[in-house]
Formats: C-alpha cells, structure tokens, sequence
C-alpha cells in the first residue's frame, strides 16, 4: 500500500471511573464524545475505528510519524476545546503513534503504536495521580 503507514493508538482515560461514579450512559457519552473528535480531523485516506472497550485506532496511509505526532496534538487540542462545553465529564486521551518500517509487517506497528500509548497513559496517571492501583490501595487501608 501507499507508504509511509502510520498507526495512532489511543485509550480513553476514565472510562471506568465515569461508568461507576456516573453510570454506563455517561461513559458512553465519553466514547460517542471521543469518537466525534477522532472523526473531525479524520479524512480519507486516512481512517478512525473503535477497536476495544476504550480503545481507538487511527490508520493514516501516506503519512510519516512527525505528521501522526501533529494529528495527537490536533486531537489534543480539540479534547481542551470539547471539554469546555461539557465541565461536569472530562474527556482525556492517551495516544502513542509508530510508522512502518520498510517491510515491517502492521501488527508489529500496532504494537509499537500501543507500547507508545500505554507509556502515555501510564504518564498520565502518574501526573493527575489517579494511578488506580493507588487509589485501591488507599480503599483497602
């Protein structure tokens, strides 16, 4: 296919915590909110899918990784805007981003680009200190 083939992995931080503090329909009002967003700065060729419970996918055909990094803080910027009109259920992304190789099979660059997200999120919560290993710890004592 067209090369360079970047990947964006990104995971909704909070899903958990908005479905058992605020009930399942406002954790879905976090995913439809944080599909909105992946989907307006999306075009074809490129293309935004959910591929787990909180995870989303963004394959970007025809694009190298500074310009994957530029897309995360696109959406970056536009979650800061979303955010304004809904105060009471903030939504927050962690995204990682890889680029094929030259002959690197795409499950090899999903996984890098999920290592990358996984390293973001884990950054994340460490930052906001809403490390949910902490706060079990914290509960249990």
């Amino acid at each position: 296919g067209p090369h360079p083939v970047t990947i964006v992995m990104a995971d909704l931080n909070g899903l958990k915590n908005a479905n058992d503090e605020s009930g399942h329909a406002a954790g879905d009002a976090l995913l439809r909110r944080a599909g909105e967003v992946l989907n307006s700065v999306v075009e074809k060729p490129a293309y935004a899918c959910r591929v787990g419970g909180d995870e989303f996918a963004i394959l970007l055909p025809e694009t190298d990784e500074v310009a994957g990094e530029g897309l995360i803080q696109t959406i970056q910027d536009l979650v800061v805007i979303n955010n304004t009109f809904y105060p009471d259920l903030t939504l927050s992304l962690s995204m990682g981003v890889a680029t094929a190789r030259h002959g690197e099979r795409m499950e090899f660059v999903v996984k890098r680009a999920d290592l990358a997200m996984l390293e973001a999120k884990r950054q994340h919560y460490f930052e906001t200190e809403h490390d949910r290993r902490r706060s079990q710890v914290a509960r249990a004592s």
